[in-house]
């Protein structure tokens, strides 16, 4: 069986720090999160290793919110990258368990199904419940525009309908 590559990357960070080099990502700490990440890195194993690549000591809840916050931005490039990596991960997981679920296992049903849910939630295609109230009172306005319009029309008024 295969080694774990995350052995080989925590003993490389291991020999950059033991050589005197300089931190991932030229001292930010949140790329560094992010390159960790990107290389397989769990988040409890990038908790440990910040402080051993010269950053500041956080807390494993801090790093995941750290990263799912750079993921949401998607401003820069590391986090891209890691969202397409966490996408590639998603479809291999899905492709491992895909068959089984058509097949009518209900675990792999269950796994393929949540699989299914972090993708969307990834790619932010779930809108909250706090969109879908926005969305009804913008459909309640426009509605409610659009009848006073149409009396107007009917009436021939002259009157400005969307006051």
């Amino acid at each position: 069986m295969a080694s774990d590559p995350r052995d080989k990357l925590t003993k490389k960070s291991k020999d950059l720090v033991a050589k005197g080099e300089p931190a991932p990502a030229c001292g930010d700490r949140d790329t560094a999160i992010l390159n960790m990440r990107l290389h397989g890195l769990t988040f409890h194993e990038i908790a440990r290793q910040l402080p051993e690549v010269g950053f500041r000591r956080v807390s494993v809840s801090r790093v995941h919110a750290i990263v799912a916050k750079s993921l949401r931005s998607c401003r820069d490039q590391p986090a891209r990258e890691l969202r397409q990596l966490e996408l590639l991960r998603l479809d291999q997981l899905q492709a491992a368990h895909y068959k089984a679920a058509m097949g009518g296992d209900a675990a792999a049903i269950s796994r393929v199904l949540s699989i299914m849910d972090r993708r969307a939630r990834l790619l932010g295609l779930d809108a909250g419940p706090e969109a879908a109230v926005s969305l009804d009172g913008a459909r309640q306005t426009l509605l409610k525009k659009l009848e006073a319009l149409a009396r107007v029309q009917s009436d021939g008024r002259a009157a400005d309908p969307l006051k």
